[in-house]
């Protein structure tokens, strides 16, 4: 019920429904959002659980991706905040919705998967991983309190916690934004970078009808002469976005993807394509024989 009242605009007329709180036949509606919210707060706490806070900080991410979602975390922070002092709640939860489905749910979670569970545990790339997403799971549970007041402080409680928090997320203050002044050109950046994204993901799907996984691909990207600079840039983490094994940017065209299958052996742990795997283990590639070295040690 809280969760119907804030998102309703109260300067125009109030809808109130099965429909509206539970959707049609049980799908859609208010309750499939805040299923998609536990769900994802559950995928963030589930990878924190090593995660320590105090020695991992904001100025420790470095990939495009990760700074591309922490700048639009704190865009929905500044926003936020703006709200709650004009008491719209109804664009908090639109603000909430839009952050949790589209950047974490759909993108960020996704594409991160892989370094997630695959890299060494103490990886600059995993760690910065677990950074956004602590400063995403907070800023939620913190913005969230007010209206979904027990998910939020179920959050809180079981998320790691910075030396000085306090026990309720009721008694924290909401999550300060830090606002980098290449914000800006980091989100006009993966624009185009997600644009390619989606072309890819629709070319693969020929591809994947024959019972084969995006990562068996690899890719020959044909951008323009705007794109291909943006491409460059963010070369070495084109695989991890698209979730293929292999991408390379071709001549210049119309923005066009070439799909084939890789040549090359799989890593039995990731199951990416390799030019050629680690010596000890050989089923393995190279990051995955240092993981489990890690792992042994």
């Amino acid at each position: 019920f809280r969760l119907w009242v804030a998102s309703t605009e109260f300067r125009s007329d109030i809808p109130y429904s099965q429909t509206t709180l539970y959707g049609n036949d049980g799908k859609g509606g208010l309750a499939e959002w805040y299923r998609k919210l536990r769900n994802t707060a559950r995928f963030l706490l589930g990878n924190l659980k090593d995660f320590d806070p105090n020695k991992h900080v904001r100025s420790a991410v470095t990939l495009g991706v990760d700074r591309y979602v922490l700048a639009r975390l704190d865009d929905v922070i500044v926003r936020a905040r703006k709200a709650y002092e004009a008491y719209e709640l109804h664009v908090v939860h639109r603000l909430l919705v839009e952050f949790v489905t589209v950047d974490l749910s759909a993108l960020y979670g996704d594409v991160t998967k892989d370094r997630l569970y695959s890299d060494a545990i103490d990886s600059p790339q995993r760690r910065g991983a677990q950074i956004v997403m602590y400063e995403a799971l907070r800023a939620i549970a913190t913005l969230a309190a007010p209206i979904l007041s027990f998910t939020a402080e179920d959050i809180w409680t079981y998320m790691p916690k910075r030396a000085g928090d306090p026990d309720s997320v009721h008694l924290a203050a909401f999550s300060d934004a830090k606002v980098d002044p290449k914000d800006g050109e980091v989100i006009a950046e993966f624009a185009v970078l997600l644009a390619w994204r989606e072309r890819v993901t629709k070319e693969l799907e020929p591809f994947r009808a024959q019972k084969r996984k995006s990562v068996d691909a690899a890719l020959v990207l044909h951008p323009t002469a705007v794109e291909v600079l943006v491409l460059a840039k963010y070369a070495a983490e084109l695989a991890d976005l698209f979730i293929v094994s292999e991408v390379a940017i071709g001549t210049e065209g119309a923005s066009t993807v070439e799909v084939t299958e890789h040549p090359g052996p799989r890593c039995e742990r990731c199951w990416k394509h390799f030019a050629a795997l680690a010596k000890e283990p050989d089923d393995v590639c190279q990051r995955c024989a240092t993981a489990l070295a890690g792992l042994k040690a």
